[in-house]
């Protein structure tokens, strides 16, 4: 068995919970997350974070792992109106309607007969691709208090909608994901490996090799992964090739990595 070839499988980009990455800054959120869905005060959360920093890992992992929270739905996008969120609301409670059968008013009031009292959750990611009219009517939502919306997207776009006047003047709750720290990337690595006995392959990243990741990505978790598992492939086809000059992690192979992901342009 080739140890990389393993290797490259546990650096996917996806939301395997068993890829889980203890960082100061993911505990933190996630505390302070649970926090405040446990404690039902706040309608409206915002989960701000760069693109890649683990907004969509630490929702799938509350899914998945806080049995304390009653999510409602989870929205991977925010692909819909106004009515289809609605109905997909109310189907979430067990109550199933004709599509386009009731008004937006009549939904509204049927959805206050099933979630009162910001007992249920409802997540919705890529919320930085909700227009303006949704975000408004999310807004509208949050002041009825019937249930806790956490919306997650890019820290820019999340900066912004937080200054609008509207938004201001509400009582809402902002949890940030930050960079990872280098000497994280390196317990993640080891961690991740070692999880399937990849002795061989937690060798192959020292110190050195850290530093580059860690630089090139900007100490951003996806990308981190996406630069481990291209070096990863590199290293196996050469050791299945033969190639010794690229069958080991160093500065050749990762560099390559970089330029294959788009890193380093070569230009």
């Amino acid at each position: 068995m080739n140890q990389f070839s393993v290797a490259k499988e546990l650096f996917k980009d996806d939301f395997d919970l068993s890829g889980y990455i203890d960082s100061f800054t993911f505990e933190m959120a996630k505390k302070e997350l649970l926090k405040t869905l446990n404690a039902h005060e706040v309608s409206m959360t915002f989960l701000l974070g760069n693109p890649g920093s683990g907004k969509s890992f630490l929702l799938k992992f509350v899914q998945e792992r806080a049995d304390s929270v009653k999510l409602a739905k989870f929205f991977p996008n925010p692909h819909f109106d106004e009515r289809e969120l609605l109905e997909v609301l109310l189907e979430s409670a067990g109550v199933f309607i004709e599509h386009n059968a009731q008004t937006i008013d009549a939904l509204i009031l049927a959805l206050k007969q099933h979630y009162k009292n910001l007992e249920y959750t409802v997540f919705i990611d890529e919320a930085q691709l909700l227009t303006e009219n949704q975000l408004e009517f999310l807004r509208v939502l949050s002041d009825m208090k019937m249930f806790q919306l956490v919306l997650a997207m890019h820290k820019k776009e999340g900066e912004y909608v937080l200054a609008k006047p509207h938004f201001k003047s509400r009582s809402t709750k902002t949890i940030i994901l930050e960079h990872l720290k280098k000497e994280e990337i390196t317990r993640y690595i080891q961690n991740r490996l070692l999880s399937k006995n990849l002795s061989e392959v937690v060798s192959a990243f020292d110190k050195k090799q850290v530093d580059f990741i860690y630089k090139y990505s900007d100490a951003n978790f996806r990308t981190a992964k996406k630069l481990l598992k291209t070096v990863c492939e590199i290293v196996e086809i050469a050791q299945r090739g033969g190639l010794e000059k690229y069958n080991k992690v160093d500065d050749t192979t990762l560099t390559m990595a970089a330029i294959d992901i788009g890193l380093i342009d070569v230009k």
